[in-house]
């Protein structure tokens, strides 16, 4: 009668005993399942290593569209800003001109952190110009807000609803500025007549001019928000994109004062 053989599960392998064969699967084939698992792990962290750089690299682009640093030279010489209010002493010789969204964050933390100091340094001195111009590119809220600025400026209240509504800014597309809620919210600025504002917003009566508006930033190569045109059309204007440290707005102004001076 023939001895009994075991059998590896494994490679096939046989043995005179059973501890002999277990102790050639613990020895030969556990390692060779560790590597292989070993193997799938790296592979998996690779992977994951991959995604992740392609992830920051896609925030950071974002993050470059939104708050860039760029800024160019050109002159424009068909800029028609004439009938956009304006902050500043009508005689200064030199425009800033902001291109924003009223539901752009960016443009928020512009109001919030840099705006102040430009105004105090160059705005109340009577130094500079300071035009803001509708530019709405994040959906129908956007449109309901700007020309809801326009209804302000009926009433004198350009710049007065433009500090409100970037002071009260929701998260952007997430229904905080639909018609009933901007007639709601602007309720609360001093001096506004309601039932007129409302009306005008009603009857979208400026519609047009905020397509006009649109018209002008993307003619005058306006893609995003915000965007400053900085000088005037004598001298040319230095273009900045985004939410910039005051000190390359700064740089930018004297730049362009120096040129009038």
């Amino acid at each position: 009668m023939a001895e009994e053989k075991f059998k590896c599960s494994d490679c096939g392998k046989l043995f005179d005993t059973k501890e002999s064969m277990m102790q050639h699967k613990k020895d030969s084939h556990a390692v060779a399942e560790t590597k292989k698992k070993s193997s799938v792990s790296r592979g998996k962290i690779l992977m994951y290593v991959v995604i992740l750089l392609v992830v920051v690299g896609i925030v950071g682009i974002v993050y470059w569209s939104l708050s860039g640093t760029s800024n160019t030279s050109a002159t424009i010489n068909t800029f028609d800003f004439s009938f956009v209010p304006f902050q500043g002493n009508a005689s200064a010789k030199i425009n800033i001109i902001e291109f924003a969204d009223y539901q752009c964050p960016i443009c928020q933390q512009f109001f919030a952190n840099t705006e102040p100091q430009i105004t105090k340094d160059y705005v109340d001195t009577g130094k500079v110009k300071f035009y803001f111009m509708d530019f709405t590119v994040l959906g129908s809220d956007s449109q309901t807000l700007a020309q809801g600025a326009w209804c302000a400026n009926e009433q004198n209240l350009y710049f007065a609803y433009h500090d409100y509504i970037y002071s009260n800014q929701g998260p952007e597309n997430s229904g905080w500025a639909t018609p009933d809620k901007v007639k709601n919210l602007t309720a609360n600025i001093q001096g506004l007549n309601i039932q007129q504002f409302d009306s005008c917003l009603d009857n979208r009566t400026y519609q047009q001019r905020i397509k006009q508006l649109l018209d002008v930033g993307g003619n005058s190569g306006v893609s995003g928000t915000p965007t400053f045109f900085i000088g005037n059309n004598n001298t040319g204007y230095v273009t900045l994109v985004g939410n910039q440290l005051y000190s390359v707005f700064q740089q930018t102004i004297d730049s362009q004062l120096a040129k009038v001076s």
